[in-house]
């Protein structure tokens, strides 16, 4: 029996049809199934999941992406190591030591009520030896003076005219500074002009002697300072020289800087007395 669908179009299938197709389609696809099964074989869970791993418990120190506190720890860590390290470093007084102490506006005594009583002066009188004083404002590792850098005051530079001259030929050289050095936007700059000063000095004078005094002033610029003071760190570091971390160790705080500032950027007279006093501090470290 057959019937027209609405609208026209073609014949349709009776209902008893439709439930025959039906019965053996169901069979098709029950056989389907057991023939597939059989060829698989049976189930297994071991094989079927991959091997278990052990996943970091809440103790442990792996975090996908390094959060600001874990930056921060890093970072601490990092830099307590290089200071460490610097520190670690000493010197050997030669038997009768000539010392050269070179350096900006602080080792020239800029904020002190006479230049002979900046920190480079004292700390040259209470060592006794023999000594010269080269400081010059506004110069650095690798900044060479000016408001252009264009003075050529480097301390490479000045170390080489000085070793020009045969009648002072020192065995110890304190270099201070990196202050100025800020003002190279790139650090690396100024870590490869602080490690090229030392070992121009070795260069000049075999068998010297070298302590690096890194950047510092009073606060608030001494914050200013972070960046570079890791710079001159670095450079003393990759030259296997002596590095007294002012920065680090906090030598001027918000509490005694007011005490010690002159201008904003140079300690006083009373801040070069401290200033020389926290040297000679380290200088005895080093020394012994």
């Amino acid at each position: 029996m057959c019937r027209v669908t609405r609208n026209g179009g073609r014949p349709g299938i009776s209902k008893q049809e439709w439930i025959k197709y039906a019965a053996l389609f169901v069979l098709a696809v029950a056989a389907f199934g057991v023939a597939a099964i059989a060829l698989m074989g049976p189930f297994n869970v071991d094989e079927a999941l991959p091997p278990a791993r052990s996943l970091p418990t809440a103790t442990s120190s792996v975090t996908p992406f390094p959060t600001a506190t874990a930056t921060s720890s890093l970072t601490a860590t990092a830099t307590s190591t290089a200071t460490a390290t610097s520190q670690a470093l000493g010197i050997e007084l030669p038997a009768e030591p000539v010392v050269l102490i070179l350096g900006d506006s602080y080792t020239a005594g800029v904020g002190a009520g006479r230049p002979d009583q900046g920190w480079a002066y004292l700390v040259a009188g209470q060592l006794g030896y023999p000594t010269n004083i080269d400081g010059v404002g506004g110069t650095g590792f690798a900044w060479g003076g000016g408001a252009r850098d264009d003075q050529g005051g480097e301390y490479e530079v000045r170390l080489r005219n000085i070793a020009a001259n045969p009648a002072f030929v020192p065995n110890v050289l304190i270099l201070q500074g990196g202050q100025n050095d800020s003002q190279i936007t790139n650090p690396d700059e100024v870590k490869a002009a602080a490690t090229q000063s030392i070992e121009a000095a070795r260069r000049f004078w075999p068998g010297i002697q070298v302590v690096v005094l890194g950047p510092s002033a009073p606060q608030p610029l001494a914050e200013d300072l972070r960046t570079v003071n890791s710079a001159v760190r670095d450079g003393a570091a990759a030259a296997n020289a002596p590095f007294v971390d002012a920065f680090e160790a906090g030598w001027f705080t918000t509490a005694n800087s007011p005490n010690f500032d002159a201008d904003g950027a140079h300690p006083n007279t009373a801040g070069h007395a401290y200033l020389a006093g926290k040297f000679l501090e380290a200088w005895n470290r080093l020394t012994q």
